[in-house]
């Protein structure tokens, strides 16, 4: 990262600097804004989705920015207005259960939300199913916290426990993701059930490792983020700039490059 270039953690600069950006580190802290990737991917997906029944061969359609700002605006009000029921993480094993089903069920509904259309009539709902079967199963993966030790510089996973049936019920169903995406003719969700499908596969095969879960964490949101800017190709600079935002904001709370294409220590310093 460039700032990183520019105001070495270990600077005068830098401590200056943290100072001033401490108001950014605790609006990101307080406002969860991490979770406005999944928030806006989730209903952009949806947005192109529609598109994509509109026109099966729609690509690069600049046009539906303000259309899609839009939804990307209602979303975040309904994620604010959700989350104030405390749904996101929960440390009472009895509500576990009733968390994973709120949380799918409230990314679903931005999906719903981006795929909203006034010309009902002609709307295919059976494609909604890939989608719910993808949404589940990064529902699934985030139930694991990943910790970052200041003190130590190490990452964590605060814990191992259901890897197992989570990462199988995730691997399940990024597969039926990409058949009945395939059996649907949709290009964007079997693309993407495909190429994720194999980051719970190796959490679930290889010996529990935060590298892993750091992957699985990043790559498939990344993909199904990417995948939905070849339709509405304006998503993706709002994407850079909250992914360069965060970059930012974490590197003068941590000293670290995170979010990150590089989930271990020297793929980290080398993505610096």
């Amino acid at each position: 990262m460039i700032l990183a270039r520019v105001i070495p953690k270990d600077s005068n600069s830098f401590k200056k600097n943290r100072k001033r950006m401490s108001f950014f580190v605790q609006f990101v802290d307080k406002y969860n804004i991490s979770y406005l990737f999944g928030v806006w991917t989730a209903t952009i997906a949806g947005y192109v989705y529609l598109l994509g029944n509109i026109d099966r061969y729609s690509y690069w359609e600049w046009s539906g920015l303000p259309n899609g700002v839009l939804r990307i605006l209602l979303s975040t009000l309904f994620f604010y207005s959700f989350s104030s029921f405390g749904f996101w993480r929960t440390s009472n094993k009895r509500l576990e259960q009733a968390a994973l089903i709120y949380n799918s069920v409230f990314y679903f509904a931005c999906f719903i939300l981006g795929s909203l259309s006034f010309n009902v009539l002609e709307f295919n709902s059976v494609g909604y199913l890939p989608y719910l079967a993808f949404i589940i199963s990064g529902v699934l993966i985030y139930e694991f916290k990943v910790l970052y030790n200041l003190e130590s510089g190490n990452w964590s996973v605060d814990s191992w426990n259901k890897k197992n049936s989570y990462m199988i019920a995730a691997f399940i169903l990024m597969v039926f993701a990409t058949f009945l995406g395939y059996v649907l003719d949709d290009p964007i969700i079997s693309t993407v059930g495909i190429v994720s499908l194999f980051f719970p596969a190796v959490v679930l095969i290889w010996p529990s490792d935060v590298r892993h879960i750091k992957r699985l964490q990043f790559y498939p949101l990344f993909t199904f983020a990417m995948f939905t800017c070849v339709r509405a190709p304006w998503f993706f600079i709002i994407l850079a700039i909250l992914f360069f935002f965060l970059r930012s904001t974490n590197y003068f709370k941590y000293g670290i490059v995170y979010p990150s294409f590089g989930v271990h220590l020297e793929e980290i310093n080398s993505d610096v």
